[in-house]
């Protein structure tokens, strides 16, 4: 009888990737949310052996959550400092990969271009789609040509910001080029805020430039998508509970999210995805509603924290439906969702992960 396929699911902040030192605030819960509710889908398909690297900071980071009691069928501890020669030796061994990483610095087109090179299925966007949708003002561009609804972006560079404060219009966002989620995103209502939020910014990326966006006052919002040859479904509108400030924080969401513009946010988000040729598998979509206009904020070329609510209400196996994309090409026929999803990002119980 032939074994099934065995997935290596790597989460780069839990499993390596982060370098040594404190983990990083907030991004350490979502991670671990997201690692632990893919194995748990996977688990309840049965089609696939999964493997992870964990790093032993998360050992317990939930009272009771360690390397014996994550499902999944093989967990091997890993310092920092082994992850590029253990992350590129499970993957030769492997023969499917689903990575989730930051796009800050490259790291999620890094790992995915190691994956591409081995030839093993990538269960995810392909690198070049990576770089493209992690880069804030290429995303722009490619939303203004296609007379897509997006706020309007100044690249400065971070020397140069503060002389210049006086000529924005506030309030203003400030944020990094390739950041992730909200680390180093800032509100700024008058010039004299800059300073801050630059330092805020500056710690969350190595771009030397930074973006000055209109702050468009709305409803904060994402639509989860599966894509699979150059085809999008929009699976569901999400809320985002995002408190504004320097830095933005993001605190959890709901699933589904009831929004007189959520057909306009589906109609944006899936001609977002057709901006960025080779995106695959699970892609998030981030905006503002407004004014019954849906505004284009950021493509997420990778799983998002929404996969937490969206997968205690969707009527199909997520995972397996990932899997199903980016194997076959094929996307499910029949999508419903049931109940509501309110989950807290410090809060484990509310992730309902059984």
């Amino acid at each position: 009888m032939a074994l099934s396929p065995k997935l290596f699911i790597h989460e780069f902040v839990t499993g390596g990737g982060w370098s040594q030192g404190e983990l990083p605030e907030g991004l350490a819960d979502e991670a671990l949310a997201m690692l632990w509710a893919l194995l748990v889908d996977f688990n309840k398909w049965g089609q696939v052996r999964t493997s992870i690297l964990l790093d032993a900071r998360f050992e317990n980071q939930i009272p009771g959550l360690d390397r014996k009691t994550l499902p999944a069928d093989e967990v091997i501890l890993v310092e920092p400092q082994q992850h590029a020669s253990i992350f590129a030796d499970m993957v030769k061994r492997s023969d499917a990969v689903l990575v989730l990483a930051p796009e800050t610095g490259g790291n999620l087109a890094r790992l995915t271009k190691i994956v591409e090179d081995s030839g093993v299925l990538l269960l995810g966007s392909s690198s070049v789609a990576v770089l493209a949708a992690g880069d804030k003002v290429e995303c722009f561009q490619r939303f203004q040509k296609a007379s897509l609804p997006t706020p309007p972006v100044q690249v400065i560079d971070f020397d140069s910001a503060i002389r210049r404060a006086g000529e924005f219009h506030y309030p203003a966002i400030i944020k990094p080029q390739d950041g992730v989620g909200c680390e180093g995103v800032c509100l700024v209502n008058q010039p004299s805020e800059m300073a801050e939020a630059l330092k805020l910014a500056r710690k969350a990326t190595h771009h030397d430039k930074i973006l000055v966006q209109p702050y468009i006052k709305g409803v904060n919002a994402s639509v989860s998508l599966l894509v699979a040859q150059d085809r999008a479904v929009p699976l569901s509108l999400n809320g985002q509970d995002i408190e504004p400030g320097r830095p933005f924080t993001y605190c959890g969401g709901i699933v589904p999210l009831a929004a007189p513009a959520a057909a306009r946010a589906f109609e944006v988000a899936c001609e977002a995805v057709r901006q960025v040729p080779g995106l695959q598998g699970y892609v998030g979509i981030d905006l503002v509603l407004a004014q019954d206009e849906a505004w284009l904020i950021e493509i997420n070329p990778r799983l998002t924290t929404s996969y937490v609510g969206l997968r205690q209400v969707l009527s199909v196996n997520l995972a397996r439906a990932i899997w199903d994309a980016c194997r076959f090409g094929i996307l499910p026929e029949q999508i419903s969702i049931t109940g509501k999803a309110v989950f807290v990002k410090r809060d484990p119980g509310s992730w309902k992960i059984e």
